[in-house]
């Protein structure tokens, strides 16, 4: 094998990889890099998958609370021209530069149509690679809506939610919402809207209902306005107004508004089965959808799925991990957070389907290192592989989870 070369210094060239530097990245800069993860891998598909997770967020706020679903989402479809109006971008194009470029597309079209009827092999006219535009999209809800103070973490921390847990669920992560404004961010530099209205002490997560003994509707005194931005690097929300005001008109719910780039030709269809499916799905919603073209008003369309049932499904429960599912790491977690101050008392609160019978079972199993009146934070690391190895391993002891 022949000798490395070196550098004229004499050092050899594998010393640049000392000049590398360790580098850590947010949970937001992160899936801003790999948006395909999230499933934003191409402008089309990005458009369809904002629309799925705010209105499944919408959803999910009517249901958390027993409320039937109303749903509205609009659509407004913009050329780059018109999107440059709005937002007040300087057109870069001088007039003398654009002309030549339509003559010489004129020359260009001109050549293609000679060449078709000269009936030659190669008289097809290339494609055009069009179809990506600027979408305003807004998702109104008559849901729990959202409280003041914690807009901005909400929707503005990666990674932020409040899904955690065993329970059934739509989301878990709190990427869906964050992934619109981070893919907003990125095609088109535009913040995120949100309106809402919140009943204090009503929230998400089967924390209260919006109807009172009487079954009327409750009514939050006030309506909390927000355009949030993120900070990547930091996984931080940026507030640029947070303000509210009183809720003269008695609303309740959330409106989020989003301007996004996409591709409406290739995944309007996609966008219309989906919301076909949903309304199968969920009887109990009432769907509406509105498309509007700046350019083309004949492009525009309505659709609406009337409710068809206004009995809903009953709200998932949260349920304590199954001993035979745990691993090292849950049980030392679980051991970190519990407020039960003994082994036994552990075993028969923090886990699911253990009574205290068998708990006293799985001690005397465990051997003599272990005793019922033990602290969780007596036990060290060998202790915690031999309790685990127990709990996967018995399985005739547990109750059933239901």
């Amino acid at each position: 094998m022949p000798p490395r070369k070196s550098s004229a210094n004499g050092s050899s060239s594998s010393s640049s990889k000392k000049d590398e530097i360790q580098v850590s990245k947010s949970p937001a800069e992160f899936f801003a890099e790999n948006q395909s993860i999230a499933g934003f891998d191409n402008p089309g598909k990005s458009l369809y998958t904002t629309l799925r997770e705010l209105i499944e967020n919408s959803l999910d706020a009517c249901e958390s609370v027993n409320v039937l679903p109303d749903i509205s989402v609009t659509i407004e479809e913009m050329t780059q021209a018109q999107f440059n109006k709005m937002r007040g971008v300087p057109s870069g194009s001088p007039a003398k530069k654009q002309n030549k470029l339509d003559e010489k597309d004129d020359s260009t079209t001109t050549n293609d149509a000679a060449a078709e009827k000269a009936g030659g092999k190669g008289s097809k006219k290339p494609r055009r690679s069009g179809g990506d535009a600027y979408f305003l999209v807004t998702v109104l809800d008559n849901g729990c809506g959202m409280a003041h103070e914690a807009i901005p973490d909400l929707l503005g921390r990666v990674l932020s939610g409040s899904k955690y847990g065993v329970r059934q669920t739509r989301g878990k992560f709190g990427l869906g919402a964050k992934m619109a404004l981070i893919w907003s961010k990125k095609s088109t530099g535009v913040p995120i809207n949100i309106k809402t209205s919140h009943v204090k002490g009503v929230r998400g997560g089967g924390g209260g209902s919006l109807l009172t003994e009487e079954g009327k509707r409750k009514i939050g005194p006030k309506v909390s306005s927000c355009v949030l931005d993120i900070d990547i690097y930091k996984n931080q929300p940026r507030v640029i107004e947070h303000e509210q005001q009183d809720n003269k008109e008695g609303w309740i719910g959330t409106q989020m508004q989003v301007l996004v780039a996409g591709n409406w030709t290739t995944y309007k269809s996609r966008v219309v089965q989906y919301l076909q499916q949903l309304a199968i799905i969920t009887p109990y919603a009432k769907l509406e959808m509105a498309y509007s073209n700046r350019t083309d008003e004949k492009k525009a369309f309505n659709l609406q799925f009337d409710r068809r049932s206004e009995q809903m499904p009953a709200q998932a429960r949260e349920v304590k991990h199954h001993p035979s599912s745990v691993n090292n790491l849950l049980i030392q977690q679980l051991l970190e957070r519990t407020r039960s101050t003994s082994l036994l008392k552990f075993l028969t609160s923090d886990l699911s389907g253990i009574t205290a019978a068998v708990g006293k079972k799985l001690i005397d199993r465990l051997g003599s290192s272990f005793d019922a009146d033990m602290g969780p934070d007596e036990m060290d690391d060998k202790q915690i592989t031999r309790l685990v190895q127990l709990l996967r391993s018995t399985d005739n002891l547990f109750k059933s989870p239901d």
